[in-house]
Protein backbone atom coordinates (compact mmCIF):
# COMPACT_ATOMS: atom_id res chain seq x y z
CA UNK A 1 0.00 0.00 0.00
CA UNK A 2 1.27 3.43 -0.86
CA UNK A 3 0.62 6.08 1.76
CA UNK A 4 -0.21 9.41 0.20
CA UNK A 5 -0.34 12.47 2.44
CA UNK A 6 -3.61 14.38 2.48
CA UNK A 7 -3.97 17.20 -0.04
CA UNK A 8 -1.26 15.77 -2.28
CA UNK A 9 -0.78 16.70 -5.90
CA UNK A 10 0.56 13.65 -7.72
CA UNK A 11 2.65 14.69 -10.72
CA UNK A 12 1.38 13.03 -13.86
CA UNK A 13 4.25 13.05 -16.32
CA UNK A 14 3.16 13.41 -19.92
CA UNK A 15 6.34 15.06 -21.20
CA UNK A 16 9.86 13.78 -20.54
CA UNK A 17 11.14 17.29 -19.87
CA UNK A 18 8.92 17.40 -16.75
CA UNK A 19 10.74 14.59 -14.91
CA UNK A 20 12.97 16.95 -12.90
CA UNK A 21 9.98 19.08 -11.86
CA UNK A 22 8.21 15.91 -10.67
CA UNK A 23 11.29 14.93 -8.67
CA UNK A 24 11.30 18.37 -7.05
CA UNK A 25 7.64 18.06 -6.05
CA UNK A 26 6.79 17.24 -2.43
CA UNK A 27 4.61 14.25 -3.33
CA UNK A 28 6.30 10.86 -2.73
CA UNK A 29 4.56 9.38 -5.77
CA UNK A 30 4.86 10.04 -9.50
CA UNK A 31 2.46 8.82 -12.19
CA UNK A 32 3.94 8.06 -15.59
CA UNK A 33 1.02 8.67 -17.90
CA UNK A 34 2.57 9.00 -21.32
CA UNK A 35 5.56 6.72 -21.65
CA UNK A 36 6.41 3.63 -23.63
CA UNK A 37 8.01 0.35 -22.73
CA UNK A 38 11.31 1.53 -24.29
CA UNK A 39 11.86 4.42 -21.87
CA UNK A 40 10.04 3.04 -18.83
CA UNK A 41 13.06 1.41 -17.21
CA UNK A 42 15.24 4.53 -17.35
CA UNK A 43 12.43 6.78 -16.08
CA UNK A 44 11.48 4.44 -13.25
CA UNK A 45 15.13 4.09 -12.23
CA UNK A 46 15.64 7.88 -12.20
CA UNK A 47 12.53 8.42 -10.09
CA UNK A 48 13.44 5.65 -7.63
CA UNK A 49 16.91 7.20 -7.23
CA UNK A 50 15.08 10.37 -6.16
CA UNK A 51 13.11 8.36 -3.55
CA UNK A 52 9.85 8.54 -5.48
CA UNK A 53 7.33 5.74 -5.69
CA UNK A 54 6.58 5.01 -9.35
CA UNK A 55 3.21 4.13 -10.82
CA UNK A 56 2.19 3.92 -14.45
CA UNK A 57 -1.03 4.43 -16.33
CA UNK A 58 -1.24 0.89 -17.71
CA UNK A 59 -3.80 1.78 -20.38
CA UNK A 60 -1.54 4.45 -21.90
CA UNK A 61 1.79 2.63 -21.72
CA UNK A 62 2.97 2.37 -25.32
CA UNK A 63 4.18 -0.99 -26.60
CA UNK A 64 2.65 -2.77 -23.63
CA UNK A 65 -0.26 -5.12 -23.14
CA UNK A 66 -1.81 -4.91 -19.65
CA UNK A 67 -2.57 -8.61 -19.28
CA UNK A 68 -1.47 -10.81 -16.37
CA UNK A 69 2.01 -11.41 -17.81
CA UNK A 70 2.45 -7.73 -18.64
CA UNK A 71 1.52 -6.73 -15.10
CA UNK A 72 4.06 -9.22 -13.70
CA UNK A 73 6.66 -7.64 -15.96
CA UNK A 74 5.90 -4.18 -14.53
CA UNK A 75 6.45 -5.50 -11.04
CA UNK A 76 9.42 -7.80 -11.54
CA UNK A 77 11.44 -6.24 -14.36
CA UNK A 78 10.61 -2.55 -14.05
CA UNK A 79 10.09 -2.62 -10.26
CA UNK A 80 7.07 -0.34 -10.39
CA UNK A 81 5.00 0.30 -7.28
CA UNK A 82 1.59 0.41 -8.89
CA UNK A 83 -0.74 0.98 -11.81
CA UNK A 84 -3.68 3.15 -12.72
CA UNK A 85 -6.24 1.62 -15.08
CA UNK A 86 -9.82 1.97 -16.19
CA UNK A 87 -10.03 -1.83 -16.40
CA UNK A 88 -11.11 -3.66 -13.26
CA UNK A 89 -9.35 -6.78 -14.65
CA UNK A 90 -6.03 -4.90 -14.81
CA UNK A 91 -6.59 -3.56 -11.28
CA UNK A 92 -7.28 -7.08 -10.00
CA UNK A 93 -4.24 -8.55 -11.78
CA UNK A 94 -2.03 -5.79 -10.38
CA UNK A 95 -3.24 -6.42 -6.84
CA UNK A 96 -2.60 -10.15 -7.20
CA UNK A 97 1.00 -9.30 -8.16
CA UNK A 98 1.40 -7.10 -5.10
CA UNK A 99 1.16 -3.78 -6.91
CA UNK A 100 -0.83 -0.82 -5.63
CA UNK A 101 -3.80 -0.57 -8.00
CA UNK A 102 -5.96 2.45 -8.77
CA UNK A 103 -9.30 2.12 -10.54
CA UNK A 104 -9.95 5.09 -12.81
CA UNK A 105 -13.59 6.03 -13.30
CA UNK A 106 -14.75 8.43 -15.98
CA UNK A 107 -17.93 10.42 -15.48
CA UNK A 108 -19.32 11.22 -18.91
CA UNK A 109 -23.04 10.89 -18.29
CA UNK A 110 -25.49 9.37 -15.81
CA UNK A 111 -24.95 5.86 -17.19
CA UNK A 112 -21.17 6.05 -16.76
CA UNK A 113 -21.71 7.28 -13.20
CA UNK A 114 -24.04 4.35 -12.44
CA UNK A 115 -21.68 1.84 -14.03
CA UNK A 116 -18.69 3.25 -12.14
CA UNK A 117 -20.51 2.89 -8.84
CA UNK A 118 -21.45 -0.71 -9.73
CA UNK A 119 -17.85 -1.59 -10.60
CA UNK A 120 -16.53 -0.06 -7.39
CA UNK A 121 -19.12 -1.93 -5.33
CA UNK A 122 -17.79 -5.22 -6.75
CA UNK A 123 -14.08 -4.48 -6.77
CA UNK A 124 -11.71 -3.49 -4.03
CA UNK A 125 -9.09 -1.18 -5.55
CA UNK A 126 -6.40 0.38 -3.40
CA UNK A 127 -7.25 3.74 -4.90
CA UNK A 128 -9.99 5.37 -6.93
CA UNK A 129 -9.36 8.21 -9.36
CA UNK A 130 -12.51 10.06 -10.42
CA UNK A 131 -12.29 11.94 -13.73
CA UNK A 132 -12.73 14.66 -14.81
CA UNK A 133 -11.96 16.72 -11.73
CA UNK A 134 -14.83 19.15 -12.33
CA UNK A 135 -17.35 16.32 -12.12
CA UNK A 136 -15.41 14.60 -9.34
CA UNK A 137 -16.08 17.68 -7.26
CA UNK A 138 -19.77 17.71 -8.08
CA UNK A 139 -20.31 14.03 -7.24
CA UNK A 140 -17.93 13.71 -4.29
CA UNK A 141 -20.64 12.53 -1.88
CA UNK A 142 -21.30 9.46 -4.06
CA UNK A 143 -17.66 8.37 -3.77
CA UNK A 144 -17.26 9.22 -0.08
CA UNK A 145 -18.28 5.70 0.97
CA UNK A 146 -14.93 4.39 -0.32
CA UNK A 147 -12.91 6.99 1.55
CA UNK A 148 -11.85 4.62 4.33
CA UNK A 149 -11.22 1.60 2.08
CA UNK A 150 -9.31 3.25 -0.77
CA UNK A 151 -7.30 6.36 -1.48
CA UNK A 152 -9.79 8.71 -3.11
CA UNK A 153 -8.31 10.88 -5.87
CA UNK A 154 -9.50 13.15 -8.63
CA UNK A 155 -7.83 13.95 -11.91
CA UNK A 156 -8.25 15.47 -15.31
CA UNK A 157 -8.86 19.07 -16.24
CA UNK A 158 -7.79 20.45 -12.88
CA UNK A 159 -6.51 23.82 -13.97
CA UNK A 160 -5.81 25.81 -10.83
CA UNK A 161 -4.91 25.66 -7.17
CA UNK A 162 -8.50 26.72 -6.43
CA UNK A 163 -9.76 23.64 -8.31
CA UNK A 164 -7.42 21.46 -6.25
CA UNK A 165 -8.47 23.09 -2.97
CA UNK A 166 -12.14 22.53 -3.81
CA UNK A 167 -11.48 18.83 -4.42
CA UNK A 168 -9.50 18.49 -1.17
CA UNK A 169 -12.32 20.22 0.73
CA UNK A 170 -14.78 17.71 -0.75
CA UNK A 171 -12.88 14.73 0.62
CA UNK A 172 -10.40 13.79 -2.08
CA UNK A 173 -7.05 12.87 -0.54
CA UNK A 174 -5.04 13.64 -3.67
CA UNK A 175 -5.28 14.86 -7.21
CA UNK A 176 -3.31 13.84 -10.27
CA UNK A 177 -2.19 16.73 -12.43
CA UNK A 178 -0.05 17.16 -15.52
CA UNK A 179 0.32 20.92 -14.95
CA UNK A 180 3.75 21.50 -13.39
CA UNK A 181 2.43 24.70 -11.81
CA UNK A 182 0.25 22.58 -9.52
CA UNK A 183 3.07 20.24 -8.45
CA UNK A 184 4.54 22.80 -6.06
Amino acid sequence: MIRIPENSVIPSIRRLQDVEAAIASPCPLVLLSNVHIGNLEALACRLREADKRVVVHADLLGGFRPDREGIKLLKNMYRLDGVFSQSSQVVSAAQKCGLWAVQRVFLMDSRSLERSLEILAESHPDGIEVLPGVLASRFSTLFARWHSAATLMAGGMIASADDADTLFARGYRAITASSTALWK
